[in-house]
C-alpha cells in the first residue's frame, strides 16, 4: 500500500512541478516552432493547444518526413524543438544542430497494415499469414523508402520475406507513410503500410501490426534546436511533450512508452 502511495505522491509532485514551470513562463510569451514527422501529428494536435493554454506561448508545427527534417536542420532551418528518432538527434548533436545533453525519449510507435474502415481485416497472426496477405492484395500503398521510415522498413521486410519481386509490381509509392494511409482512404490502394498513429483517423483503421518475427517499432525523442532564440521556452515545451502527463494522450493515439 505504501508503494502505491509513494507512486501517487511522486505523480502529484511531478504534475505540480511541471505545471508550475509551464505557468511560470506565461509572463514571457514566445513564438515557438516544432519540427515534427507526420506520425506525431495526431498527438500534437492535442498537446500543442494544451501547452499554449497553460504557458501563454504560441506554437507552430512544421511537418515533414524524417529525412527532410534532418536535411532542413542541417541546412540551418530556424526552429526551437525537433522530434526525431534518437539516433538522428544524436547525429545532429554531433553537428552542433541540437543542444548537447538535450535528448528526451517521447514514445515508441508500431508500424502496421492499414485498411479502409469496415473492410475485412487480413490475417496477420503469423509470418506465413502476412506473406499470403501481401501476395493476394491487389494494391499496396507505401511511403517511398528513400524518405519514409515505414516505407524503408516495408521494403526491407519484403526482401527478408523473399517476396519482393512478387509484391513490388503492386506497390504504389507516396512521399510519406501518412500519404500512403491517405491513398487507402481515397481508394487508391486496398491496403497500406504506415505508423499506427495516423491510421485510426478519418476513413481508415489499423488492420493489425506485424507478427513478432516481422514486428517493427519506431522510437522518437525530443531535443532543443541550437538555432532557437527562445531556448528556455523551448526547453519547457520539450519537457511538456515528453512528460508523464502527456503520455496518456500519446497512448490514446497508439504510442507506447519509450
Amino acid at each position: 500500500m505504501s508503494c502505491i502511495s509513494d507512486k501517487l505522491s511522486r505523480g502529484i509532485t511531478e504534475f505540480a512541478i511541471s505545471s508550475f514551470l509551464v505557468l511560470a513562463s506565461a509572463a514571457n510569451a514566445a513564438d515557438l516552432k516544432i519540427l515534427s514527422p507526420h506520425a506525431i501529428r495526431p498527438a500534437l494536435n492535442d498537446l500543442v493547444p494544451e501547452f499554449e493554454r497553460l504557458s501563454g506561448h504560441r506554437v507552430i508545427v512544421s511537418y515533414a518526413t524524417t529525412s527532410n527534417l534532418v536535411k532542413d536542420i542541417k541546412a540551418g532551418k530556424t526552429a526551437d524543438v525537433a522530434i526525431l528518432p534518437p539516433e538522428q538527434i544524436e547525429q545532429l548533436q554531433d553537428d552542433d544542430k541540437i543542444i548537447d545533453d538535450n535528448l528526451t525519449p517521447v514514445a515508441k510507435l508500431e508500424i502496421g497494415l492499414v485498411i479502409r474502415k469496415g473492410a475485412t481485416k487480413p490475417n496477420l497472426s503469423t509470418v506465413h499469414a502476412l506473406k499470403q496477405t501481401l501476395l493476394t492484395a491487389k494494391s499496396i500503398a507505401s511511403g517511398d523508402p528513400k524518405a519514409s521510415a515505414s516505407g524503408e522498413y516495408f521494403a526491407s521486410l519484403l526482401e527478408r520475406l523473399r517476396i519482393a519481386d512478387l509484391v513490388k509490381p503492386k506497390i504504389k509509392l507516396f512521399p510519406s507513410g501518412t500519404a500512403a494511409v491517405g491513398a487507402v482512404a481515397n481508394g487508391e490502394a486496398d491496403i497500406g503500410v504506415g505508423m499506427v498513429s495516423v491510421a485510426n483517423e478519418g476513413s481508415t483503421e489499423v488492420a493489425g501490426i506485424f507478427p513478432a518475427q516481422a514486428k517493427k517499432s519506431k522510437s522518437y525523442a525530443v531535443g532543443v534546436v541550437t538555432s532557437s532564440k527562445e531556448t528556455e521556452a523551448a526547453k519547457t515545451l520539450a519537457s511538456f511533450i515528453s512528460s508523464t502527463n502527456s503520455r496518456s494522450n500519446l497512448k490514446s493515439k497508439g504510442f507506447e512508452a519509450p
